[in-house]
């Protein structure tokens, strides 16, 4: 250590082992510190890391363009991940977590209060619990890759503290509105569309995904095997479903195999209507000239049905995949096979989400009086 006369300050200068790809002899040399006690402090804890190997050399770079750098190499990576996934990240990366204060920190700079801050900050910008931990759990993804990079020592986003999410049921249509409904669908070209969703709970990419041949009229059933999804403003079909569970086969009742036939028949004649004009790549659910269906397109159409004459309560169209699970869990159908129908990742999910749905059937059976 030794002390700067002209600037009164202090520093130190440490030589220690071998720089791992050159060979040469690594020196140290750190000034500034207003007191020999600081520098002293300084030094020996940078020995204590070059002793255990866990001294990481500082980076200029900030999180932003190490995010912005991480985000293609992430793609190129993982050939597996969904264009919506990696959609998301990048509309997180840049709408978020670029323009925030942690955003322009350099990655040696961050730690755990910075990360709690800018939790605390997207939340009072608005963002709902399940965008704020989804943001976090992103963001400690990319800061992970810097410490495997050997460009930070440790994940200060690891453990973050994430919002709670709502304890609140999910919102189902009653027996009642959900035939209300369907009646109004009934007098909708791709009525049919909207009958299935209900009767087998087919996520709204999944339906537009769906082909003939994944249709199986005769055994009364059909396979997912893919989903049209709009990531930033084209629509993409995938051959892959969210989850592995997604990729399912789904029994159809008899009620769910005549609304198809006579779908079937409908967009016959429809075909033969259209003559040349005709283009189809084999999906279920067309629109009149046979081109497949926008997923955008469907909810607003969802919208203007739940509108049309007496308004039926708030949801959404991913609100009727609710609607179909209390109505299979209502007939009786075990919790376990609710799941599967769904296409969850795992039971617990279908325990999370419909659990008081299960809680209320059961005690509605009870309170029925002995015949």
């Amino acid at each position: 250590m030794r002390s700067d006369a002209k600037h009164g300050s202090w520093g130190y200068y440490l030589s220690h082992g071998s720089e791992p790809r050159t060979g040469q002899r690594q020196q140290f040399r750190k000034t500034g510190f207003k007191t020999k006690r600081e520098a002293a402090s300084a030094v020996a804890e940078l020995k204590t890391k070059l002793d255990k190997g866990t001294y990481v050399k500082p980076t200029s770079r900030t999180l932003s363009e190490y995010a912005l750098e991480w985000l293609p190499r992430r793609e190129r990576s993982d050939k597996g991940l969904r264009a919506t996934t990696l959609n998301g990240y990048r509309r997180y990366i840049e709408a978020d977590i670029s323009p925030s204060p942690l955003g322009g920190m350099k990655l040696t700079d961050i730690r755990r209060y910075h990360v709690a801050t800018f939790a605390a900050d997207l939340t009072k910008a608005g963002r709902g619990a399940v965008t704020v931990r989804r943001i976090l759990t992103l963001l400690g993804t990319i800061v992970a890759s810097a410490v495997k990079d050997e460009l930070i020592s440790a994940n200060p986003a690891l453990g973050a503290d994430k919002p709670a999410l709502s304890d609140g049921p999910v919102k189902v249509w009653e027996p009642d509105e959900v035939r209300t409904f369907l009646m109004r669908c009934s007098q909708h070209r791709l009525g049919a569309l909207f009958e299935i969703a209900v009767l087998t709970g087919l996520r709204r990419g999944e339906l537009c995904g769906l082909r003939w041949s994944d249709v199986d009229l005769a055994a009364g059933k059909i396979t997912v095997r893919r989903s049209r999804v709009t990531v930033r403003g084209r629509v993409l079909e995938q051959a892959t479903t969210k989850t592995r569970a997604g990729l399912r086969t789904v029994p159809l009742s008899d009620a769910a195999v005549g609304a198809l036939l006579s779908w079937q028949l409908w967009q016959g004649q429809e075909t033969e209507a259209a003559a040349e004009a005709w283009r189809t790549e084999g999906h279920v659910f067309t629109m009149e000239d046979g081109r497949a269906l926008d997923p955008s397109y469907v909810t607003r159409l969802f919208s203007t049905l739940r509108r049309k004459g007496e308004e039926l309560p708030p949801l959404s169209f991913h609100g009727l995949r609710h609607c179909a699970a209390s109505l299979m869990l209502a007939s009786g159908a075990d919790i376990a096979v609710v799941s599967k129908l769904l296409g969850h990742a795992s039971i617990a999910i279908t325990a999370d989400v419909y659990g008081h749905l299960v809680g209320t059937i059961a005690q509605k059976a009870v309170d029925v009086p002995p015949t």
